[in-house]
């Protein structure tokens, strides 16, 4: 499979894509995991899996509450930025997560951040999903967090710019179905470099389904980072957290 013919290879590994989305909230990430890990008893020791880790944000989290934590990601300039910040229990590796990880002895996993939905087809979800399942150990929980398609397709169209660090950023979003699709322009000292983002939309039924596919228990369903209920029409995000079968 040629993954540099597709748009997240290319895009995710830019610098671009890191000064566009530089401002994303530490403080958010912080309080979401300070209550997942209380709320799932995860703490010292535990081995956790953080897929689809970019540079490793969450991950540093994660450790700093005593967990031991894998991060995986398809790109290397991420995965180089995170192995410089690591601490001793933190590990990083670059990885497509659509193959079999090595390890089946993972406490918890986690795909935080619309880290997934990218591939072409259903069915690399599909397999996705199977190889999380595979790294957990019975009993184990993985945790899943999503975007929440329907508000946001009610406002689409939208376009917006910005301009960062010298580079002038504009961007367009639509329904496409069923993806929504985000074309981005960026102005650096003249040239345009072209980019694209595209999410599969997925009810919060339907991510259930491929849990359930997977060999996972679905257990809890939230809608924001405060781990409040799921509300189709207005929550911003999906958050399902399942268990491996015994």
């Amino acid at each position: 499979m040629d993954q540099k013919s597709q748009w997240f290879a290319d895009w995710f590994d830019t610098e671009y894509y890191h000064v566009l989305y530089q401002n994303r909230d530490e403080a958010e990430a912080l309080n979401f995991l300070s209550r997942l890990c209380s709320h799932l008893e995860l703490g010292q020791g535990a081995k956790v899996a953080d897929i689809a880790c970019g540079k490793g944000r969450h991950s540093r989290v994660l450790s700093s509450f005593g967990c031991t934590v894998f991060g995986f990601d398809l790109s290397e300039n991420s995965i180089e930025y995170a192995k410089s910040k690591a601490t001793e229990s933190e590990s990083y590796f670059v990885q497509d997560i659509r193959e079999p990880f090595l390890a089946k002895d993972f406490d918890a996993a986690m795909n935080l951040f619309t880290s997934f939905g990218y591939f072409d087809t259903q069915e690399e979800d599909e397999v996705t999903l199977r190889n999380i399942s595979d790294m957990l150990k019975p009993g184990a929980y993985f945790v899943q967090d999503y975007l929440n398609g329907q508000p946001i397709i009610s406002d689409l169209p939208v376009s917006g710019a910005k301009t960062a660090q010298g580079m002038a950023f504009s961007w367009t979003k639509e329904f496409k179905a069923p993806h929504i699709v985000k074309s981005i322009s960026v102005d650096d000292a003249g040239t345009e470099h072209l980019f694209q983002e595209k999410v599969k939309v997925y009810s919060m039924e339907e991510m259930k389904a491929l849990h359930v596919q997977s060999g996972l228990i679905p257990l809890q369903f939230y809608g924001n980072y405060d781990l409040e209920p799921y509300v189709a029409a207005t929550s911003p995000r999906i958050i399902i957290i399942s268990q491996k079968q015994a």
